[in-house]
């Protein structure tokens, strides 16, 4: 099976040739020294470890998470709970088409899909062709509930012709801070599970000179009880880099405020019995 590449960002749909591997893509980013969280997921053949999907994504770091990274590593005291877990949730309805649009279409009002991952509030703004280098916004008008195969939208025309199989996901609206509850506020049938602790292998440091090379990767790998893990099987659409290793109240005071610094939105990826999910991301500063 060829490997399907999604990449979330404008700018390789510009260039070319086109970066086909993870490191070429990162060392794209010029960041002057603001911190910058890109993302790498995989879906693996858990037999064959022969990847089937990868997505990359550049990611919210937020506003409290990038404070944070820097109060942990200059500060008088340091935080007390390093960054080394990964969370995983099935908050996000992303999707694909069911059924094609055609260019020029006018007066769509509904868009047929596979079944939703979770539910989608009204209001919510969708990205029709996402990681790819043809997209369009549109409006949901409705709530969509998880599993729904059919989502209503404000009326549009389709600005380019979208086939079976297009991705529909929701654009991240996510506050800095979110409360743990709105992680999975989405899911009828919530998914959650975090990586726990990840052992000193999972980081890999680079102190390369200059303003916005200096990094450190963490990675993961997910995998169910039949694979040697603990992950219920299902369709993951969220990850986030997280200061806990189980569910915690957030701090609301002092430097070291919530439990969250780097988000990934819309992957989704599937855990199962045939498939892994690797969730990587890279911290520049």
């Amino acid at each position: 099976m060829a490997r399907q590449l999604i990449v979330n960002d404008p700018l390789y749909h510009r260039t070319g040739p086109k970066p086909q591997n993870w490191e070429e893509w990162v060392s794209m980013f010029e960041t002057q020294g603001r911190i910058t969280g890109l993302w790498r997921f995989a879906e693996t053949d858990a037999h064959t470890g022969e990847i089937r999907k990868e997505l990359w994504n550049k990611n919210v770091v937020t506003d409290n998470g990038a404070v944070n990274i820097l109060a942990s590593a200059i500060a008088n005291a340091s935080n007390a709970n390093p960054w080394n877990d990964i969370l995983i949730t099935n908050n996000s309805g992303s999707t694909t088409l069911t059924t094609a649009l055609t260019i020029g279409q006018a007066g769509v009002t509904a868009l047929a899909v596979a079944s939703l991952p979770a539910a989608m509030p009204s209001g919510t703004v969708l990205l029709l062709g996402y990681g790819t280098g043809q997209t369009q916004s549109v409006t949901t008008s409705a709530l969509a509930i998880q599993g729904a195969t059919s989502i209503t939208v404000t009326s549009f025309t389709a600005n380019a012709a979208y086939a079976i199989g297009t991705n529909v996901v929701p654009v991240p609206q996510v506050t800095d801070n979110p409360a743990n509850a709105a992680l999975t506020s989405n899911a009828t049938t919530p998914l959650s599970q975090y990586s726990g602790v990840i052992v000193g292998g999972g980081f890999v440091y680079d102190a390369t000179t200059g303003a916005g090379n200096r990094n450190v990767v963490i990675t993961y790998i997910f995998k169910n009880a039949t694979n040697g893990g603990t992950t219920p099987n299902g369709t993951y659409t969220d990850a986030w880099l997280v200061n806990v290793a189980s569910g915690a109240s957030n701090a609301t005071t002092g430097l070291f405020v919530g439990n969250y610094v780097a988000h990934e939105i819309n992957t989704p990826m599937s855990c199962n019995n045939s498939n892994n999910i690797t969730a990587s991301v890279t911290i520049r500063i």
